[in-house]
């Protein structure tokens, strides 16, 4: 019996055996599975309709139940089950239970497939009014965007804060990545918090610094409210005492799925390396796109955004894809703003993308919109999928069966991404295509190290709760607590830089502060070559910058002309083709997409993120120890702050995650008369106010109005 066989037509047979099997409470799971495939053959099944519609309720799947054909005791059931009115969605039976749990005041720790519909618990949550303060934690930018987006509809009842300066009102909802909540000085009241992707809170190797950070902005929330709601993928459990330290329910469907999946495996014979493989690799791809078509909605997991890149244009080489004519506006506004040869450019034009965490945020945000407006049709992804980008994909294809060169998918990391095939209402059967092998089934146990202060604790995160600490914590912290070098509260302060580093520079700097004291000796946002040359050393040689953004600097010189780019405000079209330039007279094989993958890792792995932390750091040690030995220390703020958001104003910065690129943002501000003053609140405001003049300043084409115009409709 093959139910995608066009010609089938046996449906009330196959339905009344379906119910009968129900009826002996066995298989639930294989009949939901069955059901789903069911109706997306809906149209084909007639009369049968309705006895599939007895069974999509008792299975508990009454989002799906057909609202034009329900009896009565259907119509009482799906009212039973509605999400508050704001929502206008109902509830599955499961999501219902936890919705229900965490109105009656319990704390739910959710384990559940990815289509299970975590989100929307949220939302009602959020619908039913009933808190003042709520915060949500996410793992990314991109995700603050996503949400800030799908809450807007709130926005008359609570103020959206996505920023950690923003001015709070009465009412709030904070949606932060985990460093936000812990800058925040705002986050005092709090009713109620989501942690998304809460398996995160277990570190995934020995210098997990975003565990720890999400530790810490846990164990925050934790002291100013005890009701919240984690939610993530399919897990084993949660570790040995968890449950009951947090006064919690860990509830976990590892089978409620709502939308069903096809499974396709193609063996990777060669046992060689990448480029050896990748022939066979390519050739099940091409047969799978083929086979499926390049209109459906798919998207390609690949393990870096290099091989994204390169994979887009095998894709585009085919020749077998129709351009586009409504994505030519962006393709050229990409041309113009970074590079005429730029391959995404020219991939966009054929419904291409790729999609990665080097990309300027406003563009990954406009990509994954155009995806699900099937303006872009293929997206080549890298683990932004495992992030939590949501998608309206049909297929997966796992073109890389590994995260990095050594490390294999796990089961966990396998079912994160497979199952981000089908969605809700548009495809009930989604398909994962899979190059190599898939994983044995062996789900992990997930620790939440601050509270259990075991042995996957980091120092540095124990040393954020020193006072908290049993006997076997604190020995472990002990050479940082016992030493007299810097005083813990400089630790803990700059919590993401190994400690051991920080006291290891102190240690030099105590030696050679005299030495060193007239190159650092300055307070100006625009230091001297000389100084800017000697702070580009000190963090090379003793806070590993070479080894971050992918190594797209490679010396102390390198990262001093770079900075000098970025203090003279250099575009990144000529910094593109400035590395481009450099580059391809060594290798001429090096392209324009490697090096704006460069420019692009420098300036928001490095400029806008570890640049200024370190200087920060350096600058809080040189100014400890040249007081301590009676020297007027420097102050680095300055040019550390102007760092940070480029040497622009900081508004631009907060733009481009308003979806507004930072290229079109220094266009719009010349017409709203921005004061240094102004926070996030008032330049909003001031577009708003000024949004004709925008409109008709020459300078700002049509495209570029569109995309203020999107922005403003979620600001």
């Amino acid at each position: 019996m093959n139910i995608t066989d066009p010609e089938f037509k046996n449906w009330e047979a196959l339905v009344f055996d379906l119910i009968n099997l129900y009826n002996t409470h066995t298989i639930d799971d294989d009949i939901r599975d069955i059901v789903l495939r069911l109706l997306e053959r809906r149209d084909d099944l007639g009369k049968t309709v309705f006895l599939l519609d007895q069974l999509v309720g008792e299975l508990g799947l009454y989002p799906y139940l057909n609202r034009e054909s329900l009896d009565f005791r259907d119509k009482i059931r799906q009212g039973l089950f509605s999400a508050p009115e704001s929502v206008n969605k109902t509830f599955h039976i499961k999501q219902a239970e936890i919705f229900h749990k965490l109105m009656s005041g319990q704390s739910v720790v959710l384990s559940a497939p990815t289509s299970f519909g975590k989100s929307l618990i949220i939302e009602a949550v959020i619908a039913t009014l009933a808190h003042t303060n709520i915060v949500i934690v996410v793992p990314t930018i991109a995700l603050i965007d996503e949400l800030k987006k799908k809450f807007h509809k709130y926005s008359e009842h609570y103020k959206i804060i996505t920023q950690s300066n923003q001015k709070t009102s009465s009412k709030n909802l904070f949606i932060y990545t985990q460093e936000r909540v812990i800058e925040s000085k705002s986050i005092i009241n709090v009713d109620f918090f989501v942690i998304d992707e809460f398996y995160k809170l277990a570190p995934s190797n020995h210098n997990d610094y975003r565990c720890d950070r999400l530790n810490l902005a846990f164990h925050k929330l934790l002291k100013l409210c005890k009701k919240f709601y984690m939610l993530g993928p399919n897990i084993e459990g949660l570790s040995d005492g968890i449950e009951h330290n947090l006064d919690c329910n860990f509830i976990k469907y590892d089978y409620f799925k709502t939308v069903s999946t096809n499974e396709f495996y193609f063996e990777i014979g060669s046992k060689g390396a990448d480029l050896e493989k990748d022939l066979e690799r390519d050739k099940h791809l091409f047969f799978i796109l083929s086979d499926i078509g390049t209109t459906q909605q798919t998207v390609i997991f690949c393990k870096s955004p290099n091989r994204a890149s390169k994979l887009v244009s095998k894709i585009i080489s085919l020749g077998t894809i129709q351009k586009k004519e409504d994505n030519t506006n962006l393709s050229n506004w990409l041309r113009d703003t970074y590079h005429k040869d730029w391959n995404l450019a020219s991939a966009i034009e054929y419904g291409v993308a790729c999609h990665h965490a080097k990309l300027p945020r406003s563009l990954g945000s406009l990509i994954v919109e155009m995806f699900n407006d099937s303006k872009i049709n293929i997206l080549v992804c890298t683990s932004t999928l495992i992030e939590g980008v949501n998608t309206n994909a049909r297929n997966i294809i796992i073109y890389d069966d590994c995260l990095t060169r050594n490390s294999k998918l796990d089961s966990f990391t396998f079912n994160n991404i497979s199952g981000r095939s089908g969605r809700m209402f548009e495809h009930y059967v989604g398909n994962v295509y899979i190059l190599g092998e898939k994983p044995q089934q062996d789900l992990p146990l997930i620790d939440i190290p601050i509270i259990t202060q075991s042995e996957k604790a980091s120092e540095s995160m124990l040393l954020q709760i020193s006072d908290e600490l049993d006997d076997v914590g604190k020995k472990k912290i002990s050479r940082y607590t016992d030493q007299k070098i810097l005083p813990i509260s400089l630790l803990n302060k700059h919590q993401g830089i190994p400690p051991d580093r920080l006291l290891a520079f102190a240690e030099v700097f105590t030696d050679k502060c005299g030495k060193w004291h007239r190159l650092m000796n300055w307070s100006s946002a625009y230091p001297k070559k000389i100084q800017l040359n000697h702070l580009s050393l000190l963090m090379k040689d003793y806070f590993n910058v070479m080894s971050m953004g992918s190594g797209c600097v490679y010396s102390a010189k390198h990262l001093n002309n770079r900075l000098r780019d970025i203090m003279n405000q250099k575009s990144d079209k000529d910094m593109i083709q400035s590395e481009y330039d450099f580059r391809v007279s060594d290798n001429a094989n090096y392209t324009v997409d490697e090096a704006i993958q460069v420019i692009f890792d420098f300036k928001r792995n490095l400029v806008s993120y570890n640049l200024p932390k370190i200087i920060f750091a350096i600058n809080d040690i040189q100014k400890l120890i040249f007081e301590r030995f009676s020297y007027s220390p420097g102050d680095f703020t300055s040019f550390a702050v102007q760092l940070e958001s480029f040497f622009e104003p900081p508004a631009l910065t907060f733009l481009e995650e308003f979806g507004i690129p930072f290229q079109v943002s220094k266009k719009i501000l010349k017409n709203i008369n921005l004061n240094e003053q102004d926070d996030v609140d008032e330049v909003i405001r001031k577009i708003k106010a000024n949004i004709i003049s925008i409109k008709t300043d020459s300078s700002v084409s049509s495209f570029e109005y569109e995309i203020v115009q999107k922005a403003m409709l979620y600001m």
